[in-house]
């Protein structure tokens, strides 16, 4: 049986018997058609061609011209696409030629040359000579940014005495080559990852160079913008020296802090004296970065911050914040052409980034680099022994893969995120930011061993320096996670939506510590530097509020942790107390919180009327505690770089009793055969830019007193 037709409308003749214009019986296929033997074309008629009152001919005439129109409409679509692309990779490329001007190669725009005219006219040396050097291909110079001598208008002219060869006074303070070779072997097996400004190898080459001028009395050709870097990694050695290294060179402890102190000011004098301010080099900076590390472990994080913002347009004013990465395939001019160098500045410029970002929070939340104006890529995952100029391009290892550059790339990592969270505190979005964060941050952390496998085929490395780095890596994680929620720190104590921030700052905290008292050997090793100082101190301030707040709850096992907990972050700060003058400064602080604790009250008092002794007593316990110590701290405290990083003022604790191994008698010969230890006018612990000049030209007629330097 046939299927009934459900559909109300009426059927159609066909289309062929339409054409014919025949009787159809309107049967699919018709009997018109099956006679004709044209079943299978047999079709009902569509009823929009027929309400179109066009034929299947113009219909199909239609499409035909349709799609013609959609072919010719997408060539040009394509087209246009095609010649798009390629003026914005001209537009990029004249973009990146014109924005960075010469900094990589020669360049040829109408308004490049423009500028530069205005360069020469306005003083801008550093674009000037770039600019000429780009031009002119018969000069070879690879550095023309650097003066080997003071000019005719240098400040320092005012005191020196014109006859005396400075650069010959500076190298008669460096120690003999194996007392050198020491310090800086020791300094690039246990020191130089921690900064890492520097190349290996490049610097090496340099200081043989230099060796060979001494031992030759070539002195006049000594690059003293080298001999700035030079002198700092003395200093850092010497500050951060263990027992064996003192054993090695024949000093003590107390000897060599104060002649850290001596590197110290000598390389500030190499600084002036090649007028950094005026004629700017790569080597400036990485003096200025070494110099850093050290003036923050001496108290003065203020000079630290000044002196950066100046590295900072420096390098700017050299190119390095427009350096791309390798990958670019860029042209690059003479001052850039080696691939080294190259590298060596991007470890620089994100060194000062790190310093940048990282010290932002203390300063307003201000920093000098936006990211916006920063076009330079992070440092190559690579070892120092594979970064050559032989002309092949660099081949950076795979992030998870381990190498020298892993501590630096992974602090990195943290950096950029807490840049956000600085950016956050300056316009608070929302709690809901710290949720998302804090996500970003706990991932990062669990990802970080995984960067510390070393390999079979890679670097043979000091295991003891990849501890050290792993666990400063994680206790940087931790601090930026305390750091984000302690804003809400306080309010996790009254309000429930804030516990969360409450309970994390206590277990980021109590982390923190955990990694310090891991290794007890470590431990004293990463708490000579001022940053891990900085982060346990910021741990044990959050252990101490929680302590404050505890006691309203009157839970005795709770605050006797709590004390525990402060009392071990006590004795781990102890460790670094003859070295730090930042440690003895936690220590002061420390041990004043925890004095004063057992006299707070249980809960703050609520009376309305208080006489005026009772004023002192507002607020809450942490905050009057708080109040009081820095009142006291700033009361006593001296006056920035008044303390010798040796000296152990308040302290009984002596080097020897803490770092146990060795103790030498201070040695009766001279240690740097032109320059007496102990000579007059000159005091280790209170060593000034005036006070050097008098050492220096102390038997030209120069005296000093405690007004400065003057001419007798």
């Amino acid at each position: 049986m046939a299927e009934l037709r459900t559909s109300s409308r009426p059927i159609q003749s066909c289309f062929q018997c339409r054409k014919r214009k025949i009787k159809c019986n309107r049967a699919y296929p018709c009997a018109p058609c099956m006679l004709r033997g044209e079943g299978g074309q047999c079709k009902e008629v569509d009823r929009n061609a027929v309400a179109s009152g066009k034929t299947a001919a113009e219909t199909l005439d239609d499409v035909l011209g349709r799609l013609a129109i959609l072919e010719q409409t997408v060539s040009k679509l394509v087209s246009s696409g095609n010649q798009g692309k390629e003026k914005e990779k001209v537009k990029d490329k004249e973009k990146g030629r014109s924005a960075i001007r010469s900094s990589f190669g020669v360049t040829s725009t109408d308004e490049d040359v423009a500028m530069m005219l205005e360069d020469f006219a306005m003083g801008h040396r550093v674009n000037r000579n770039r600019a000429t050097q780009d031009f002119d291909t018969t000069n070879n110079n690879e550095d023309p940014y650097t003066s080997a001598s003071p000019s005719g208008g240098h400040p320092l002219l005012l005191l020196l005495d014109p006859g005396v060869n400075i650069i010959a006074r500076l190298v008669a303070m460096l120690p003999d080559e194996m007392r050198t070779r020491a310090l800086v072997q020791f300094y690039f097996e246990r020191l130089e990852w921690y900064s890492k400004v520097l190349h290996a190898p490049t610097f090496i080459s340099e200081l043989n160079v230099l060796l060979m001028q001494k031992s030759s009395e070539s002195v006049g050709m000594v690059r003293v913008s080298f001999l700035g870097v030079y002198f700092m990694i003395l200093c850092l050695s010497l500050h951060l020296i263990e027992p064996y290294v003192c054993e090695r060179i024949g000093i003590d402890f107390s000897t060599a802090s104060e002649l850290s102190k001596r590197m110290y000011s000598a390389a500030q004098a190499c600084l002036h004296y090649d007028d950094f301010l005026g004629a700017h080099s790569l080597e400036h900076l990485q003096c200025i970065l070494l110099m850093g590390v050290y003036q923050q472990n001496l108290d003065e994080a203020d000079t630290h911050w000044a002196l950066l913002g100046s590295a900072i347009k420096i390098a700017q004013n050299l190119g390095m914040s427009r350096l791309g990465s390798e990958s670019d395939e860029r042209t690059y001019s003479v001052t850039w052409k080696s691939l080294v160098k190259r590298e060596t500045a991007r470890r620089v410029w994100w060194s000062l980034i790190f310093n940048d970002w990282s010290h932002a929070a203390a300063h307003n939340g201000t920093y000098a680099i936006h990211p916006s104006q920063n076009h330079t890529g992070w440092p190559a995952n690579v070892n120092d022994r594979d970064l050559v100029d032989d002309g092949r391009p660099l081949r950076s290892r795979p992030t998870e893969e381990y190498t020298e550059m892993t501590f630096s790339l992974t602090r990195l990592r943290f950096v950029v995120l807490y840049r956000e969270i600085v950016d956050e505190m300056q316009a608070p979005t929302g709690y809901s930011f710290v949720g998302e964060m804090d996500k970003r941050l706990e991932e990062m952390l669990k990802g970080v061993p995984e960067h510390f496998i070393t390999d079979d085929n890679s670097l043979a490395v000091d295991e003891r320096v990849k501890g050290l780095e792993l666990t400063l890596c994680l206790i940087m994680g931790e601090t930026r996670r305390l750091r984000l929620h302690r804003p809400y720190l306080f309010r996790g104590y009254k309000d429930r939506k804030y516990v969360k921030s409450r309970e994390q700052c206590i277990a980021s905290a109590q982390a923190i510590l955990d990694h310090l008292k891991s290794d007890d050997e470590q431990s004293a090793i990463l708490l000579k530097w001022w940053i891990v100082l900085f982060y346990g101190f910021a741990a044990a301030v959050v252990l101490f509020i929680d302590l404050c707040h505890q006691k309203a709850a009157d839970d005795g096992r709770c605050l006797d942790q709590r004390r525990a907990e402060l009392r071990q972050a006590l004795d781990l700060f102890k460790t670094a107390e003859h070295i730090s003058v930042v440690s003895r400064n936690a220590i002061a602080l420390l041990e004043g919180l925890l004095t004063a604790e057992p006299d707070l009250p249980s809960k703050p008092s609520r009376k309305r009327g208080r006489d005026k002794k009772d004023h002192e007593s507002e607020g809450e316990p942490f905050e009057r505690i708080a109040k009081r110590m820095i009142i006291d701290a700033s009361k006593n405290s001296s006056s920035p770089g008044s303390v010798s990083a040796g000296s152990g003022s308040g302290s009984s604790a002596s080097p020897t009793a803490i770092l146990p191994s060795f103790q030498m008698p201070r040695p009766s010969y001279k240690l740097y055969p032109d320059v007496t230890l102990d000579g007059p006018g000159f005091t280790f612990g209170e060593t000034t830019m005036a006070e050097l000049a008098g050492l220096l030209y102390s038997d030209y007629g120069w005296a000093m007193d405690g007004f400065g330097v003057h001419y007798q």
